[in-house]
Parts: C-alpha cells; structure tokens; sequence
C-alpha cells in the first residue's frame, strides 16, 4: 500500500481514471480520493435510451428468426 498525502493509490487504474486525471487533476481528486458524489449528466439518459431501444430491436429481430 503506497500513501501520498494521507490518500492511499489505487491497486488498479482504468483508462477512464486516467483521462480524468489527465483533463483535470481536482476532478479525479475530488471524485477518487475525497467520494464527492457526481450528479447524473443529460447524456446519462440518453445513452440508456438508445441502449435499451437497441437491445429491443435485436430481441426482435432474434425472435422474428426463431432464435
């Protein structure tokens, strides 16, 4: 375990973790290491809509051959 400032580092860093480090440092410090909550983004619902539509459309097109 490797300390910085009383904040312990992560194990494990995903690509996304680091594109918010790398487009800004106090973002990823206050959603990282202090927890601030983030509120839900418009593109949120949007992005589960299409994927939802998406996924019905598949079921369909499976159903309609028989899968």
């Amino acid at each position: 375990m490797i300390k910085v400032n009383g904040y312990e580092l992560p194990t494990h860093v995903s690509h996304s973790q680091i594109g918010t480090y790398n487009s800004c440092g106090y973002k990823y410090w206050l959603s990282k290491a202090l927890a601030v909550p983030e509120g839900q983004t418009w593109w949120l619902a949007g992005g589960v809509a299409v994927h939802e539509a998406t996924e019905a459309y598949d079921r369909q097109l499976w159903e309609a051959e028989g899968r």
